[in-house]
């Protein structure tokens, strides 16, 4: 069986593992160290998991081309305990984990070869992201519960990382295309291979959409209209998805060393349902994010200790293309006649200089030691707006305002040194203790230590225990502590992080190879979430410790081979999230979810592929007294032919194939929610030389 959907992340390596040279082990995510393990059961092996210590979601390339994959997003709907929905600005994908939300949904980390993917003035992969293309990943893992005792900050709710190819994986050069509904085009080449002594990956990605244009009914301009008499909104009108996007990624290694390096840019961004919840049907956005990664890994000791030194830079900036109009032509009864203008951009470097240390020449125990200092600095915001703080439009019009204290955001930077110690012990055959703390200093807000615990029983030849507790923070964004000059929310410095402490029992069944099941149950508490409270003069909402929320829920799997040509795998998922303050559910995600999938060999060539997706009823936040959004289920259909000439693939998919008109929850501002595409295809053509 080629995947399992969820799989027991077990930290330590196995002896199959430490034979491969420690460059390649290193190479992994610290989610991967244990890829021996997870791929022989991904790959049906009958060999327990032991010493496990996390609970991961594996979608490998060939999930991915399986399923049709387009974007991650498309994957990622297909894991337990995560809901995909959309942002209150720009229509941005959102990582839900277990019904855990905020406003710009800071609480789940996306990395990218385990190098975050984090906008220090959002906290969040960024409000321009536009998605993230697959034909250059090998794999993505998704960690669900907290992360910061190996990760740090803002892996708090779960973790996504994904891993892109090596040269091993494309090994020649490969071709591909791909058009579809919406106008919709991509076109990729890839290599790998050797350079001199040198391995080498390069994969290049390009395409354009205009992406889906279902209906928005109404926005917030729709309620201003009916409380001044007017008539200015674009609704009813179309949703605006559409992008350009560029995706470059090169992986070169020799020996010791090893260079990554990673580059997307994202132009013509439209900002969908418009980022003030009024639709804008010309604004958009350009992105460009960098990340580069040099590595240096040596071994000690006849081979006991392994040591990494690793630097890494992040890049990545934000600006309007046009004037990004909050409010359409004439708004506020006719106060802006060229609309409410808002133009904010901005510019980050990253640089994080680490040290990894594992000892494993002490009898029973692996000891893992990580240092490592951030420097991050947001060097430049920009902003042009013609409108006051309170909302009065400014007598000279548009204004650049980028080097003045009406800025949205000052020009701010961030320190952070952190230490982290981990000892995996192996008791006896049968019992695991995995320990672990990290200690993290922030220049601006002060320090947090993380611990986890996961204590592990081979119960028996096919059953494992596990029982878990894992502490998390999530570090303000620097527009949370610094924010001004925003007619609607502001900043505190005086922030302190979130904090969650998650607790789970999980048991795992491996039957016959290529069948299992598995479930888990958890619980979580939140405290000190950071929400914006009124201040008590005018509208204005700050930034403050005030939110407590607790959870719990059950997460259930099960893979079967039916025969050696199908493979079924199916998830569902429960939990209640509930706000403490006011004791009713959190909102934003369904409290039931189920997926299941069938992967059916036809022939030697032909491959066919069958996804169901339900969304339960969806909650609305408290105080929002629209009733829930219904549920709904959404089928997914993808028909490969492979050696249709030699190296020559082509693949058929279709999506929402019965056109269910499912809804992803809004804010208040979009009343009937936000739309998801209708029935939609795509056509792919592969060539590998």
């Amino acid at each position: 069986m080629k995947r399992v959907s969820t799989l027991l992340l077990a930290i330590t390596m196995s002896d199959q593992a430490l034979s491969q040279t420690e460059s390649e082990l290193w190479d992994l995510s610290l989610a991967e160290l244990m890829n021996v393990q997870i791929t022989r059961v991904a790959t049906g092996s009958p060999a327990p998991l032991n010493r496990a210590a996390a609970i991961v979601t594996v979608i490998t390339a060939d999930d991915l081309r399986n399923m049709g994959a387009r974007d991650i997003e498309d994957a990622l709907m297909s894991v337990p305990g995560l809901y995909v929905g959309r942002s209150e600005q720009g229509y941005a994908p959102t990582y839900i984990f277990r019904g855990i939300y905020g406003s710009l949904n800071p609480q789940a980390l996306l990395m990218i070869n385990g190098f975050p993917q984090k906008s220090l003035p959002t906290g969040n992969k960024g409000n321009v992201w536009g998605g993230m293309p697959v034909e250059a990943v090998k794999r993505i893992e998704v960690i669900r519960g907290p992360g910061s005792a190996l990760y740090g900050a803002d892996a708090f709710a779960g973790v996504i990382n994904v891993i892109t190819k090596t040269s091993e994986d494309i090994a020649g050069t490969q071709v591909g295309f791909r058009g579809g509904s919406f106008n919709t085009y991509d076109a990729w080449v890839q290599y790998g291979g050797q350079v001199g002594n040198w391995d080498v990956m390069f994969s290049l990605e390009a395409g354009t959409t205009d992406g889906h244009k279902e209906i928005i009914e109404s926005d917030d301009q729709t309620s201003w209209d009916a409380r001044l008499g007017t008539d200015i909104s674009n609704a009813p009108g179309p949703i605006n998805t559409g992008y350009d996007n560029v995706d470059l990624r090169v992986d070169v290694s020799k020996d010791e060393w090893r260079v990554r390096f990673g580059y997307q840019n994202r132009n013509n961004l439209e900002s969908g349902d418009g980022v003030a919840g009024a639709l804008d049907p010309n604004s958009s956005y350009r992105s460009d994010i960098g990340n580069l990664d040099l590595s240096y890994t040596t071994t000690l000791l006849d081979d006991d200790l392994t040591l990494v030194s690793q630097v890494s830079g992040y890049y990545a900036s934000q600006e309007p293309k046009e004037n990004n109009l909050l409010y359409p032509e004439g708004a506020f009864g006719g106060a802006f006649p060229d609309g409410f203008i808002g133009n904010p951009g901005n510019k980050e470097t990253q640089v994080t200089l680490q040290q990894y240390g594992i000892y494993s020449g002490w009898d029973g125990h692996r000891l893992r030691v990580a240092a490592g200092i951030t420097y991050g600095d947001v060097y430049e915001t920009t902003e042009e707006k013609n409108f006051e703080t309170d909302f009065s439009p400014k007598p000279e019009g548009l204004v650049d305002v980028s080097d003045t204290d009406e800025v949205w955001l000052p020009e701010e930077d961030r320190t952070l040194y952190f230490l982290s110690l981990q000892d995996e012990w192996q008791v006896n055959k049968d019992w695991q203790l995995v320990s672990g703390l990290r200690y993290d200093h922030y220049s601006d807000f002060g320090d947090t230590i993380n611990p986890r615990v996961a204590l592990v029983w081979q119960t028996t030849n096919s059953w494992t225990t596990r029982l878990l507790y894992g502490r998390a923070f999530r570090a303000p964004s620097l527009s949370e502590l610094y924010i001004i000059s925003n007619p609607v929310v502001l900043g505190n410095p005086d922030l302190d992080p979130e904090i969650i402490d998650t607790y789970e029992l999980a048991f795992h069944h491996q039957l016959e190879a290529g069948s299992y099941y598995s479930f888990n149950f958890f619980y979580y508490k939140i405290k000190d979430m950071i929400l914006y409270e009124p201040t008590g003069v005018g509208d204005d909402l700050v930034a403050a410790n005030v939110g407590e929320r607790n959870g719990r829920g059950v997460e259930l799997e099960l893979g079967h081979e039916l025969r050696e040509d199908v493979q079924l795998s199916a998830n569902y998922s429960y939990q209640e999230a509930n706000n403490l303050a006011v004791d009713d559910d959190v909102g934003f995600a369904p409290n039931n979810q189920a997926y299941a999938r069938a992967d059916w060999a036809l022939s030697s060539n032909w491959h066919a592929n069958v996804e169901m997706h339900w969304f339960g009823r969806i909650q609305r936040e408290p105080g929002d007294d629209r009733p829930p959004v219904k549920s709904d289920s959404v089928w997914n259909l993808t028909v490969r032919r492979t050696n249709l000439w030699q190296g020559c693939e082509l693949a058929f998919s279709l999506r929402n194939v019965f056109d269910s008109q499912w809804r992803s929850p809004s804010w208040t501002r979009i009343e009937y929610d936000y739309p998801a595409p209708g029935r939609n295809g795509d056509i792919t053509l592969r060539y590998a030389f």
